[in-house]
């Protein structure tokens, strides 16, 4: 049996008309909506996984109004939704004032996924305290399935090709996770996205931000412990038109 998880991550939403070069935070909850679209119409997800930095001005009120907004569209998904706040969207607690509060553990077709808030650390990095370090290992006890980790910043075998954000102490997570059968590391924050790493039996993938061309998120299938990566494009063509317009074009 294989399960489909669905990433989407930096929305970035923003409605305060500041500019931003790359990004398109001001059409996030269109971009977000054509995405949910996609997943109820076609891809029909197990579950959702939301890795953080849903808005871009977390903890001002006008940032809770984009946060209600895009709760708004969560309730439109088939399926279960694990969001985890980034270090965009504010305070945990304001964060989850909106959204549902995740459990320690969810289980979804025979795949437990444990999220994790770890605190930041300089240059956007982060660090997983003992306890969650500690949680790792409880989130086996009793359960020989599957289990994926979900955080925002992305973790990787340092040394690898992936040379960008990390964990301080990434080498404590990776081997807690060899010692404890974990077999999935899903992140966002690094905008380009990171493609799937393979090292001694465990995957590790970030999904690029939504908020930016060609609006991508990821379909990920997981099946007998086996990872593939599927990338999806809200905008196909990008030689033509506004992607507002583009975006709110009826579609055949």
């Amino acid at each position: 049996m294989s399960a489909t998880i669905a990433v989407i991550s930096d929305l970035h939403f923003d409605q305060s008309g500041v500019p931003h070069p790359e990004r398109r935070g001001d059409l996030a909850d269109i971009l977000f909506q054509r995405a949910v679209d996609r997943l109820n119409e076609s891809i029909r997800p197990d579950v959702l996984l939301l890795p953080g930095d849903m808005v871009d001005q977390g903890g001002t009120s006008a940032a809770r109004d984009c946060l209600k907004r895009l709760r708004s569209i969560t309730d439109l998904i088939e399926c279960p939704i694990i969001a985890i706040p980034g270090n965009h969207d504010g305070a945990p607690d304001v964060f989850y004032a909106i959204f549902d509060r995740p459990p320690l553990h969810l289980d979804v077709k025979g795949v437990r996924f444990v999220p994790f808030l770890d605190p930041e650390e300089p240059g956007w990095n982060a660090r997983r305290e003992p306890h969650d370090i500690a949680r790792m290992a409880n989130a086996r006890v009793g359960f020989d399935g599957p289990i994926v980790a979900v955080q925002h910043v992305p973790l990787c075998p340092p040394g690898q090709s992936y040379r960008h954000f990390n964990y301080t102490n990434a080498n404590d997570i990776i081997a807690a996770m060899r010692t404890h059968g974990y077999v999935l590391s899903v992140s966002g924050h690094y905008h380009p996205g990171m493609e799937l790493v393979q090292a001694e039996g465990i995957g590790f993938v970030a999904a690029p931000a939504l908020c930016e061309r060609p609006f991508r998120f990821l379909e990920v299938t997981l099946g007998n412990s086996e990872v593939s990566v599927c990338e999806h494009a809200l905008l196909c063509d990008e030689t033509d038109g506004d992607p507002g317009d583009i975006l709110l074009e009826p579609r055949a």
